[in-house]
């Protein structure tokens, strides 16, 4: 239920409060006073999308703030609000606050948290239901018929719903499947050679990872042998063989021969002297090593030759069948698997056709179960409408769902579902559509809401002008029937109407005033004086009589009398 809305910068208005209570709140005012700025508002807390458009001109932000307080569907919010962390306040109360600045961020809250947009839709819809004008429409529209209708499942109906789904993907994706199986033989046949002859080239290339890295090392030593050659050879004839001069090992032995001499007349030189000893010792086996790596290099062209053979064959199956040999390796596998699945195709299709008739067969049984319950719930629907289309002054109307199987599943089972009526005596049914007026519209609507609000556990439902091409005693009867619907929901309310208005548990008027060159919106909860006031301006205008002021003190006590017996 709302208990409270504060509004600050949008549109029109600068800033405005209402309290609203149980029962029903009714919102009245001139035609373009601002009545739909109030629902819109609402409809921000409720996770709507907003444009910086909204924004009052000159200010940099607008603010709508509710306070919530939750007395249905409790568990559900509950259940929402700790998988983000929240919680209701103390009192079982969430303030919701919606921010629209004029850079176009939005920024929203519960409870003093910041949280994402889509939470304040995915949370509003077990706070407030909406009904205005658009929601004609959409009754209009057939194809969203059984969603209205499924609307009244219970747990067990949303369940089955969703088995069927998961079936129906379960089948489409063996279909897709199924489709990739030849039905041409010579298709098949050619497909088969294809893939062998990519295996084999593949498997005769005997490919390995480590190999490519061997031949790439050994053709660089090969290109590069020469240089190479000589730069050892001459390392070692410096290092060992005297040329002209003493070798460096062979100076390395005179300084030890002389430092041997030293160290017998100073010890302190004893230890410098095993130094350059254990340094001669590594150096002439280095020089040893260089020696036996000469001895085995050789180069062969012929070597060479077989290198760059082999390299170019491994570059010739990557450009083929991929950048690395890891991944050759893998598209082969990969044929490998697709020659299997072809060659066992039948088998395979033999397997997914028992996989998907069993599918079928199960989805065809939920189907089926699925069917009663909603020819059980459009009966429930039936006769509700109907009682309460003839408590609106519709006597004569019948209203019927139709409900037929269509040939092909979808993720709802296999009804089509379609609203009809027949709103006179010996008139066929006909979709909505071709016969409903618009006040007959608002009826069928109201007459809708009033049973499924029953269903959902919504507190609050809000019916924005919906009461259109109602007046007279019609009028008077869906006046009373949203002073009944009140007793179970807080319902809140923008008319035109007198007799809807005289039935308000609290009675609002919304007037736009000017000043200062400014155009600004006013909200008064109205007194009994008001609503005397305001019921006579909607029935006469700015000529208000005395007579109508009498009327008026009638309709108010007409609805307190009624008001009374409920």
């Amino acid at each position: 239920m709302i208990l409270a809305l504060s509004i600050q910068n949008v549109a029109l208005i600068d800033k405005a409060e209402i309290q609203f209570e149980e029962g029903l709140n009714v919102l009245t005012g001139e035609t373009g006073a601002g009545k739909s700025i109030v629902i819109d508002s609402v409809m921000l807390l409720l996770g709507s999308r907003a444009s910086k458009e909204i924004i009052r001109t000159g200010e940099e932000k607008a603010i709508v703030e509710g306070i919530f307080f939750v007395d249905s569907n409790k568990d559900k919010i509950v259940e929402i609000l700790e998988e983000a962390g929240l919680s209701l306040e103390e009192d079982d109360t969430l303030i919701i606050n919606r921010e629209i600045t004029t850079s176009g961020r939005n920024y929203c809250r519960i409870n003093g948290r910041i949280v994402p947009l889509s939470f304040l839709a995915k949370i509003g819809s077990f706070l407030v239901d909406i009904l205005g004008q658009h929601e004609h429409q959409y009754l209009l529209d057939n194809s969203k018929h059984l969603s209205l209708l499924d609307s009244f499942g219970d747990e067990e109906f949303i369940n089955i719903k969703a088995k069927i789904k998961e079936l129906l993907e379960q089948y489409r994706e063996i279909q897709r499947e199924l489709t990739k199986f030849f039905t041409d033989e010579k298709e098949k046949a050619s497909a088969i050679e294809l893939l062998k002859y990519q295996i084999d080239e593949i498997e005769k290339g005997n490919l390995s990872v480590e190999e490519e890295k061997k031949l790439l090392e050994r053709r660089n030593l090969l290109i590069n042998f020469e240089k190479l050659f000589n730069s050892l050879n001459s390392s070692y004839k410096i290092l060992y063989e005297s040329s002209g001069g003493f070798a460096v090992l062979d100076n390395l032995h005179v300084v030890l021969k002389n430092l041997e001499t030293a160290a017998s007349i100073d010890e302190k030189l004893k230890g410098l002297k095993e130094k350059i000893e254990n340094i001669t010792y590594e150096l002439e086996d280095c020089a040893l090593q260089v020696r036996d790596y000469l001895s085995e290099l050789d180069f062969s062209q012929q070597s060479l030759d077989e290198v760059e053979r082999r390299l170019d064959q491994i570059n010739t199956l990557k450009r083929k069948y991929g950048p690395t040999i890891q991944h050759i390796l893998e598209f082969k596998e990969g044929k490998i698997k697709e020659l299997e699945d072809i060659l066992n195709s039948e088998e395979r299709q033999q397997k997914l056709k028992l996989q998907q008739q069993k599918l079928w067969d199960e989805m065809i049984n939920l189907s089926g179960i699925l069917h009663l319950k909603r020819r059980k719930i459009a009966e429930h629907i039936e006769k509700n409408i109907n009682n309460i289309l003839a408590e609106l002054n519709m006597p004569n109307a019948f209203f019927k769902v139709e409900i037929q199987k269509s040939k092909e599943p979808t993720e709802t089972g296999f009804d089509n579902v379609e609203f009809l009526i027949s709103t006179n005596i010996g008139e066929p049914l006909k979709p909505l559509s071709k016969i409903a007026s618009g006040g007959e519209l608002s009826r069928i609507m109201l007459a809708l809401k009033t049973i499924l609000a029953d269903a959902d556990g919504i507190p609050t439902l809000i019916f924005d002008e919906v009461d259109t091409g109602i007046s007279g005693k019609t009028a008077q009867l869906v006046a009373e029937k949203m002073a009944y619907l009140s007793k179970k929901h807080q319902i809140i309310c923008v008319t035109h109407l007198p007799q809807i208005a005289a039935m308000a548990d609290a009675h609002h008027k919304i007037s736009k005033i000017t000043h200062k060159n400014r155009t600004y919106i006013h909200i008064e909860k109205l007194d009994y004086q008001g609503k005397i006031n305001e019921l006579s301006r909607i029935m006469s205008g700015s000529n208000v009589t005395q007579t109508t002021i009498e009327h008026s003190k009638e309709l108010l006590e007409i609805a307190d009398k009624f008001k009374s017996k409920i």
